[in-house]
């Protein structure tokens, strides 16, 4: 283990990424118009967020610039806010880590952000990790040519505190062999391997109070969805056992105050041609 020194405290990082880190990336961020995109991945309570932290931490001491909770973002409309308006130089974590599973929205839009901001994030030469729970999700061209390496973060006999990193070439293969069926053990051995300690580069109660937030807005929002998507059941069944067209339905709607239009619900009631509904 290396260290670093950041905002009056020393911290520990694996030194052969401390090496690497200090050797190719910092250099393009500095020098040249590039930036650098790395994904972390893992299992749940794996530790990909703190390890995203030390490494976020390290290149902002290396670059000399800020990095607390402000560079950490949980929605995505927050972190293409931040890569539009950061500085020069800047660290910014996208943690997808706490939505889990279903957020293939969410992870949509991620895909769509990195792919639209590539001469935003090139000319700012910013550092940026996606944390997520498996780099499986990501569209190929996302996977394959955006991002610069996969950390793959997991546990051993019950405990955290360990990665394989896949460099551009190693996560290409992986990505195209394990995809299918989610496997990372397609392939032997990774690009080579590190250990991380338990540690916060930044506030950790200021770090825990956004992350609850950001699940309370989580839920709110699988609510919502649940909510409309039950609306747009009943459209539809209102329309086949009633035998009512969106013109009709649009009538009733407007009668109680609904504000559906007959597009709109027409639209909803094609959505459900040829699904279990309709049989």
């Amino acid at each position: 283990m290396a260290t670093f020194d950041y905002n009056g405290k020393t911290y520990y990082i694996d030194g052969r990424l401390k090496a690497d880190l200090e050797k190719k990336v910092v250099p393009d961020l500095k020098k040249k118009d590039k930036d650098r995109v790395f994904i972390i991945d893992g299992r749940e309570r794996s530790g990909k967020s703190v390890f995203g932290m030390i490494l976020g931490g390290f290149m902002a001491a290396s670059l000399g610039s800020e990095f607390n909770t402000s560079n950490i973002c949980m929605k995505p409309e927050e972190f293409r806010n931040k890569i539009e308006t950061s500085s020069k130089n800047s660290v910014i974590i996208y943690d997808e880590a706490h939505r889990g599973m279903g957020s293939a929205r969410a992870l949509s839009e991620i895909n769509n952000i990195l792919k639209d901001l590539m001469m935003e994030m090139g000319q700012r030469n910013l550092f940026v990790i996606v944390i997520l729970p498996t780099f499986f999700l990501l569209e190929k061209y996302v996977a394959l040519f955006r991002a610069t390496g996969l950390f793959h973060v997991y546990e051993r006999r019950n405990k955290r505190g360990f990665w394989c990193y896949f460099n551009e070439r190693s996560k290409q293969r992986l990505y195209m062999r394990g995809k299918k069926e989610f496997n990372y053990n397609c392939m032997r051995w990774p690009y080579y391997r590190g250990r991380f300690l338990d540690q916060y580069t930044i506030s950790e109660e200021e770090y825990r109070v956004k992350k609850a937030q950001s699940f309370k807005q989580v839920n709110r929002e699988l609510k919502s969805e649940k909510y409309l998507s039950q609306r747009n059941q009943l459209l539809y069944i209102l329309a086949k056992e009633f035998e009512q067209n969106a013109t009709n339905l649009g009538r009733l709607c407007k009668k109680y105050g609904v504000g559906l239009k007959r597009t709109t619900i027409s639209a909803i009631i094609a959505k459900f041609k040829g699904t279990s509904l309709e049989k």
